[in-house]
């Protein structure tokens, strides 16, 4: 496996939703010791049809001699990833700007 690191251009970092290895590492440490907190204020950013419940935020389950493994999150939200990815974009001005260069 290579050991080179190769960083982005200082201005496509400063364009970018994460904006440096620092910034990375404490919002990973946040999503581990604050998860809830964490992933709430991630989902905060999206349009949802029907609310997550704060207080049922996830639940799950790792150990057998207690049912099945499982892992649940904001059960019982809805939403609409296409009004997500497209139409809330169009509705904030952003309609003619290109979404994705392949």
């Amino acid at each position: 496996m290579s050991k080179n690191v190769y960083l982005p251009y200082h201005a496509t970092s400063e364009k970018a939703h994460i904006k440096s290895m620092e910034q990375y590492r404490e919002m990973h440490n946040k999503s581990l010791e604050s998860t809830e907190q964490f992933w709430s204020e991630i989902a905060a950013q999206f349009h949802w049809e029907t609310p997550y419940d704060i207080n049922n935020f996830y639940s799950y389950n790792f150990n057998v001699t207690h049912g099945p493994v499982q892992v649940k999150w904001m059960e019982g939200a809805t939403t609409n990833v296409c009004y997500n990815l497209l139409d809330k974009n169009v509705r904030n001005g952003m309609g003619d700007k290109v979404a994705f260069y392949w």
